[in-house]
């Protein structure tokens, strides 16, 4: 069982993992500043990293608050799983014939039915991926991320998402899926009572 905990925190002592989306950024900073709320974002209570809401961080920092709602748990708890986000294309069949063409051999795989596309680690190959889904999106293919799909990314470990948070490195938005086996709070904090 996992115990949270709920406190203010600066925003400017949390650690994020994954880049941010700026767009979306944009429209939390702009709620944040029409509605004066913001749900309170999920880290680390040991290292500071964030585990959901880079993009509510992000804004807080645009913003300037001095203080935001974190919920603290144990991320080293068996409560706390890594899963992954798959890819679903808009036109599957154009989307596999343009990956097999970037086929690559190495460590970490990601696969599309028997394609593989291959990285040396991790996280280079999350942001080969990344690129991938920009060239395709570039060519009229749209990618969503769910929790079935098309191209299944590698797994993600915790100690690789603390390593590359603690060397200041990031993932791709949205590469990191966190499941909890008890239940977080789902409400929003007034940014003048933090």
């Amino acid at each position: 069982m996992n115990t949270t905990r709920i406190e203010p925190e600066n925003p400017k002592n949390l650690v994020p993992h994954e880049d941010v989306l700026v767009e979306k950024v944009m429209n939390i900073t702009l709620s944040i500043r029409k509605f004066r709320v913001i749900k309170p974002i999920i880290v680390d209570e040991n290292t500071y990293v964030i585990l959901d809401g880079h993009h509510r961080h992000k804004a807080s920092l645009l913003i300037s608050l001095r203080r935001i709602p974190v919920i603290y748990v144990k991320y080293n708890s068996p409560g706390i799983n890594v899963d992954i986000w798959y890819r679903r294309f808009s036109n599957p069949s154009l989307a596999k014939s343009i990956i097999s063409s970037l086929a690559s051999e190495g460590k970490v795989c990601a696969k599309f039915d028997n394609i593989r596309v291959c990285d040396n680690s991790t996280y280079k190959l999350y942001w080969k991926l990344e690129s991938i889904e920009r060239f395709i999106f570039n060519l009229g293919i749209r990618t969503e991320k769910g929790i079935s799909g098309d191209l299944i990314p590698p797994p993600l470990e915790k100690e690789e998402i603390i390593n590359i948070a603690n060397k200041g490195l990031r993932f791709p938005p949205k590469t990191s899926r966190h499941t909890y086996a008890f239940i977080i709070p789902q409400f929003h904090l007034s940014i003048d009572d933090i």
